[in-house]
């Protein structure tokens, strides 16, 4: 029997290369290098458009926070009527004060810069006020778990959902899942 010592090779047949052991490809430290930090985008315009989201948060906080004031139970307890609504509205000066520092101070990703304003893009926004609106407008009219289905499935298409599953498995699921937390656990009168 004669057995020679060939080198390694190829599932093509080939000779391996002498140092295939390191194959950079295969080495995962010399393959994928660590990625440089993106250059964040500064300019006044893009700083300035991130102050409408902090506006809108910390002031919804504070209308909110003084709205709260004025509810009177009568009832002195720690969770009274008042507890959710002040933990809504500190929640909402929270998080203007996280936006402050997260993207006016710091700047903004160039890939987090949305696109432009398109019509596709108001038509959309406007059905889903439509959608909204006629779900709660006939909430007292048909089942909750119907109306659920039918807001769900009608917002799936027209954000894009074409095939059967986010058509269908989707919105019974959401409707199923609310369903039985508001209406059979916390017992909501819907």
């Amino acid at each position: 029997m004669n057995i020679q010592n060939n080198p390694p090779t190829s599932s093509v047949g080939r000779s391996a290369p002498p140092d295939a052991e390191r194959d950079p490809a295969r080495d995962h430290a010399e393959a994928r290098p660590h990625p440089q930090p993106e250059e964040l985008v500064t300019h006044r315009p893009y700083r300035l458009r991130e102050l409408v989201p902090v506006a809108a948060s910390v002031g919804s906080g504070v209308a909110i926070l003084l709205m709260a004031q004025n509810i009177d139970s009568g009832v002195s307890i720690e969770l009274g009527p008042r507890f959710w609504p002040e933990m809504v509205a500190w929640g909402l000066i929270a998080f203007g004060v996280l936006l402050v520092f997260a993207n006016v101070l710091r700047g903004i990703r160039p890939a987090d810069i949305p696109d432009p304003l398109s019509w596709w893009g108001i038509v959309r926004l406007a059905g889903t006020g439509i959608i909204l609106v006629g779900y709660l407008l006939l909430w007292n009219v048909l089942q909750f778990w119907l109306i659920t289905f039918v807001a769900v499935a009608a917002l799936a298409a027209l954000y894009g959902a074409r095939s059967w599953k986010p058509l269908l498995v989707f919105p019974v699921v959401v409707a199923a899942v609310l369903h039985f937390l508001f209406v059979v656990a916390l017992r909501v009168p819907l």
